[in-house]
């Protein structure tokens, strides 16, 4: 179980609960730039785009995949796993998404997103980061972290230090009524949306 960090390591609380550094907690990881080897026999990986990250749930299947032959000792390193947390930290900073327990295939993150692997109970880590971080403390820390002029951009190395709530019962409790509120919130969105559609294409028929 992730527990609290001692009084004496000075991380002390975030949002009110117990905090923990998330480098204690999780191993952060930024793939390299995987290109498909055309011409070549390689592995056939399925590569994850923002396109592909959902406003709510677990991630999909992703759409775009590629061959890696050259780089394929690199590709396992970077290969996804069940509950990790994708997370982009390039142009688009702050949009998040959690491989699902039983991926189909083989799946890479692009490069422009963080690899968040939590050491222990990861289904359950996974979303009480992800909700932290889309909550208005994750965004007031992605605010803090971002630079860049032209491209926004976070630094690994700083995000990985960054104290996020200690998996407490509370925690645990309140991430997961989120979680499925939420899912529950952008399913009837799409079904509100599909509504709207039938209407447009119904009218003056």
């Amino acid at each position: 179980m992730i527990m609290s960090l001692p009084p004496e390591a000075g991380v002390g609380h975030v949002a009110g609960q117990p905090a923990v550094v998330l480098k204690d907690v999780a191993r952060t990881l930024r793939a390299p730039l995987f290109k498909s080897e055309t011409g070549r026999k390689g592995r056939l990986f399925r590569l994850v785009s923002i396109s592909d990250m959902p406003e709510s749930g677990y991630l999909q299947l992703p759409q775009r995949q590629i061959h890696v032959k050259n780089m394929l000792d690199k590709a396992k390193k970077y290969q996804l796993q069940p509950h990790d947390v994708l997370l982009t930290i390039v142009g688009t900073v702050g949009r998040i998404a959690i491989v699902p327990h039983n991926p189909d295939g083989e799946w890479l993150p692009s490069s422009n997103m963080l690899i968040i692997r939590f050491h222990a109970e990861r289904p359950t880590a996974a979303v009480a980061f992800a909700m932290f971080m889309k909550s208005v403390h994750g965004a007031k820390i992605f605010e803090e972290l971002t630079h860049g002029k032209t491209i926004p951009i976070v630094s690994k190395k700083e995000f990985s230090r960054i104290a996020i709530p200690a998996l407490t019962e509370v925690v645990k409790k309140k991430s997961k009524e989120s979680f499925e509120a939420e899912e529950q919130i952008f399913r009837k969105r799409k079904e509100l949306l599909k509504e709207a559609q039938r209407l447009r294409s119904n009218f003056l028929h």
